[in-house]
């Protein structure tokens, strides 16, 4: 797993350690990348979707994914948070045993919802960062 950014809460980690990761950042450069970008889709099952569906935001979906479940899977945690990044546009996503949670898309060039986001993290409790505070 190497999600190109990896934030901590320490000042040790370096790299990709799963075990200790708080945010993974994912950027993509090309708009078609884009997993969420966009109103709903009909799909070819008849039901709406929010994700397209062609092969390279398949791609993208699954690298996210992996990302996500390495984390959760590593932690003891309730759920975790993951930013998307594609061009101007990012996607802030709350994982848990359950599925994904999306934000509608946010330009964060106009918008300072990303920017309040990563506030409000750095000040919440640990059970709202996702950590289980009931193992020890």
């Amino acid at each position: 797993v190497k999600p190109n950014l990896s934030i901590y809460s320490d000042d040790y980690s370096t790299g990709c350690n799963c075990s200790k990761i708080e945010i993974c950042v994912e950027f993509k450069w090309d708009a078609s990348l884009d997993a969420f970008d966009g109103p709903f889709i009909e799909e070819q099952s008849g039901f709406p979707s929010f994700v397209h569906p062609s092969k390279s935001v398949k791609d993208t979906l699954g690298q996210i994914t992996a990302y996500a479940s390495a984390q959760l899977g590593s932690q003891y945690c309730t759920h975790a948070f993951s930013v998307l990044i594609v061009w101007d546009t990012a996607h802030i996503m709350r994982w848990d045993q359950e599925g994904v949670i999306v934000t509608c898309p946010i330009k964060y060039g106009k918008d300072q919802m990303l920017a309040k986001f990563f506030l409000c993290y750095s000040q919440a409790p640990p059970e709202l960062c996702g950590i289980d505070t009931t193992v020890t």
